[in-house]
């Protein structure tokens, strides 16, 4: 492996580190301050009980775009030698320094459980459902002009922020935020996007809600979109002629990787872009970023 990470056909050119680039990290979590800022006390309550109201306490992660970009101009070029044990990794190499991010810095940072799951839950084109019944009772009264496979992540976000809440039981109010939470905040996903089914049907009973393996799913679904940086990169600079800015989207819960390089890089501290609050917090709720990355 060594010979691997140490191979300059693996790594980016540093000749064309400077390109101007913007990267869109969808999964940030920031509409989850957007949702609590809608509920009243009683709801407040419930929601901070469930496994997504530890992240209320969260920093909101702003101005490290470009330097989530930078570090990942260090990434080195996936590829399976990297993995012998079969779990898949990503790999940095700053300097002499190899630094490696993976299923268990997503655990230790973020706090959700890991363990197995259905793997089809949540994809496109799932029948196999978490649940044996026929009929989406959560999604029937929640929209009930829609069929099951038809509503979307706009229609969430329209419900929760206008007076449609209102009229719902608390506990009904308190699932489709955690839906919507998920879809649009931790997966990334775009106000057009449908809302898989499955998700309903396991906000019904939020007991399982709550013990669902979030770290093992969230970190399949996000380590496919980090692994591609590399080529998403690469594509870019190969070109003959790089006038244009690179753009490139990141979906999946980010906001791990962010603090992980906030830990791992000492110069991101010492220039000012991150500071630590209180180093006896849980590592997701000590960071804050400070200042951005001018683009070069």
């Amino acid at each position: 492996m060594e010979d691997y990470v140490n191979n300059p056909a693996n790594m980016h050119h540093f000749s064309l580190m400077n390109t101007k680039a913007f990267a869109n990290l969808k999964g940030s979590g920031g509409n989850i301050w957007e949702v609590f800022e809608v509920l009243d006390d009683a709801r407040r309550a419930i929601f901070i009980d469930t496994v997504f109201g530890y992240f209320i306490d969260v920093p909101r992660l702003q101005g490290d775009v470009l330097l989530f970009h930078k570090i990942f101009l260090y990434q080195i070029r996936p590829d399976p030698v990297l993995s012998p044990d079969g779990i898949k990794r990503l790999y940095f190499r700053v300097g002499n320094t190899k630094m490696v991010y993976g299923p268990e810095e997503f655990c230790l940072i973020t706090g959700f459980n890991f363990w197995e799951y259905p793997k089809n839950i949540g994809r496109k084109g799932s029948e196999k459902l978490i649940s044996s019944k026929k009929r989406c009772l959560l999604r029937e009264r929640l929209f009930p002009d829609h069929t099951n496979s038809s509503v979307k992540i706009g229609d969430m976000k329209s419900l929760i922020l206008n007076q449609t809440l209102l009229a719902l039981d608390d506990v009904d109010a308190i699932r489709v935020c955690l839906i919507y939470i998920l879809c649009e905040g931790f997966l990334g996903k775009e106000v057009n996007n449908r809302v898989q089914q499955d998700w309903f049907y396991l906000a019904e009973n939020l007991d399982l809600w709550n013990s669902f393996a979030w770290g093992s799913y969230l970190w399949d679904f996000t380590y496919v979109d980090l692994e591609d940086t590399w080529n998403k990169i690469h594509n870019h600079l190969s070109l003959p002629q790089r006038g244009q800015i690179l753009k490139y989207s990141v979906s999946g819960f980010t906001a791990s990787i962010r603090i992980w390089i906030y830990e791992m890089i000492p110069a991101v501290r010492a220039c000012g872009f991150a500071s630590r609050k209180n180093k006896d917090l849980s590592r997701m709720k000590r960071w804050s970023g400070t200042k951005k990355i001018e683009m070069g």
